[in-house]
C-alpha cells in the first residue's frame, strides 16, 4: 500500500523539474487515484493556456492582414475629406464619416439632389468615357459661404469615386488677408496724407504765420495719435490671433475688474454728462482665464458704451451667474448704454476687422473698427461667448459669458 504514494510523490518532484512531464504525471495520478474528472479538466486548462499563448505572440510578432471592413471603417472613415461613391445611375453607394456627417443620409440618394453643380455630371461622364481624373472647383453661399475642390476618379465603366476637399478656410483666409492690406492702407493713408499736407503748409504758406502753425501742429498730433491707436491695436490684435487656440487657466475675479474701472475717472463720461452704473456681484464665482485680457475685453465695451451713447443717459455694468440650461456654468458681464443703436442688419458684423456700422459713420464716431474684433477674438480664446442685443436709436446691450473656474482633476 506504500508503493503508490511514494511513487506519486517521485512524479511530484520529476514534475517540478521537469515541465515536459507534466501530462504523464498527471494521467498516472489520476489513475491511482480513480480521478479522471481531474485529469480531463486539467487537459482543458493546458489547451487554453497553448491558445491564449499563441494568440498573444501572433498580435505581438505579427501584423494580421487588413479585410475591406477594415480599410472601411478604420482608413476610409479617417479621411477629413468627403469620399463618395457614384454608381451607374448617378446615386451613392457608399460614403465615408465624413461625407455622412456633412451631407447626412445620402446612401442611395442621387448626386444632384445635394451638390448642384451644373458642369459635376458632366465630368463625371467624361471621367468614365476617358477613364480620367476630372477636376472641379465651385462654391456655395447658403447657409453660409464654402468653397471646394472635386476630383473624380473612375473605378470602373460605369462607378466612379468623387472626393471633395473643402477649401472653405483657405478661401477666407485669402479674402481675409488682401481686405486686411487693404483696409490697413487706406486708415493708415488718410493721417498720413493730412500730416503730410499740413507739414507742406507749415514751411510754406504759414512759415511766418505762428497762430496758423500751432492750429496745424495740434491737427497732425490729432492724426498721428489716431494712426498710434491703429498700431496698437492691430499689434494686440495679431498677438490674441496667435494665442487664441490656448485657453487660459487662471483663476479671475471679475469683480475686482469692475473696482479697477471704478477708480479711474473718464473724461468723454464726464464731458458728455453720463449717469455711470457699475454694480458688483459678492455672490460671482471666479471665472477662468486672464485677468488683463478680460479687463481689456471690459474696457474696449464700457469706452464704446461712451462713446456711442447719447448725452445725459446711463451707461451700465453689472454681472450675472447664469443659472439657465444654455448658459449655466458661466458669468455673464453686461454693458448696456442708451445710444444710437445697431442696424438688426449689421449686429453680425460688427465684430469684423475694419466694419464701421452706417449708423456710426453718419454720427461721424471715430473708431478703428478692431476694438469689438479684439474682444471677439478674446472671448473666444477663453472659450466665452458674446451676445449682443441692439435697438435702432434706443441703444445697445453686450453681454459677455465666461466659463466659471473649476478645479480640473
Amino acid at each position: 500500500m506504500l508503493i503508490i504514494p511514494i511513487f506519486n510523490f517521485i512524479l511530484l518532484v520529476l514534475l517540478f523539474f521537469f515541465e515536459k512531464l507534466e501530462l504523464i504525471s498527471l494521467v498516472i495520478l489520476c489513475i491511482s487515484n480513480g480521478t479522471l474528472m481531474y485529469f480531463a479538466s486539467k487537459i482543458e486548462d493546458q489547451k487554453t493556456k497553448i491558445k491564449k499563448n499563441t494568440a498573444d505572440f501572433n498580435v505581438t510578432n505579427s501584423s494580421r492582414a487588413f479585410t475591406s471592413e477594415d480599410l472601411e471603417n478604420q482608413l476610409i472613415n479617417e479621411i477629413e475629406d468627403y469620399i463618395l461613391f457614384i454608381n451607374s445611375f448617378n446615386a451613392i453607394s457608399a460614403a465615408n464619416q465624413a461625407a455622412k456627417n456633412y451631407y447626412g443620409d445620402i446612401i442611395g440618394k442621387d448626386l444632384s439632389s445635394f451638390i448642384r453643380v451644373p458642369d459635376l455630371l458632366d465630368k463625371i461622364e467624361i471621367s468614365r468615357n476617358k477613364r480620367i481624373n476630372e477636376y472641379l472647383e465651385f462654391d456655395i453661399n447658403l447657409p453660409t459661404y464654402s468653397f471646394f475642390r472635386l476630383t473624380v476618379v473612375p473605378l470602373s465603366q460605369k462607378n466612379v469615386l468623387l472626393v471633395v476637399k473643402d477649401y472653405t478656410d483657405v478661401k477666407k483666409a485669402e479674402r481675409l488677408r488682401s481686405d486686411f492690406v487693404a483696409n490697413v492702407s487706406h486708415e493708415l493713408k488718410t493721417p498720413l496724407v493730412s500730416i503730410k499736407g499740413f507739414l507742406e503748409t507749415i514751411y510754406s504758406s504759414a512759415k511766418d504765420d505762428p497762430i496758423a502753425q500751432q492750429k496745424f501742429i495740434k491737427i497732425m498730433q490729432e492724426q498721428a495719435n489716431k494712426m498710434e491707436i491703429l498700431i496698437s491695436d492691430l499689434m494686440s490684435l495679431s498677438r490674441i490671433e496667435m494665442q487664441e487656440h490656448v485657453q487660459p487657466n487662471s483663476k479671475v475675479n471679475v469683480n475686482e475688474i469692475l473696482e479697477s474701472l471704478q477708480k479711474v475717472p473718464n473724461k468723454m463720461a464726464e464731458k458728455k454728462g453720463l449717469d455711470i452704473k457699475i454694480i458688483k456681484n459678492k455672490t460671482t464665482p471666479f471665472v477662468r482665464g486672464n485677468y488683463d485680457k478680460i479687463f481689456e475685453v471690459v474696457q474696449n465695451l464700457y469706452d464704446n458704451a461712451i462713446k456711442y451713447t447719447k448725452d445725459n443717459s446711463v451707461v451700465e455694468i453689472f454681472l450675472k451667474n447664469n443659472e439657465d440650461k444654455l448658459t449655466k456654468g458661466s458669468v455673464s458681464i453686461h454693458v448696456k448704454d442708451q445710444g444710437i443703436g445697431i442696424p438688426k442688419n449689421e449686429i453680425h458684423r460688427v465684430t469684423e476687422r475694419f466694419y464701421r456700422t452706417a449708423n456710426a459713420k453718419k454720427n461721424l464716431i471715430q473708431g478703428t473698427g478692431l476694438g469689438l474684433a479684439i474682444v471677439k477674438h478674446i472671448i473666444n480664446q477663453h472659450r466665452g461667448d458674446l451676445e449682443i442685443n441692439s435697438r435702432l436709436n434706443e441703444g445697445s446691450e453686450f453681454i459677455v459669458h465666461l466659463p466659471i473656474y473649476e478645479k480640473k482633476n
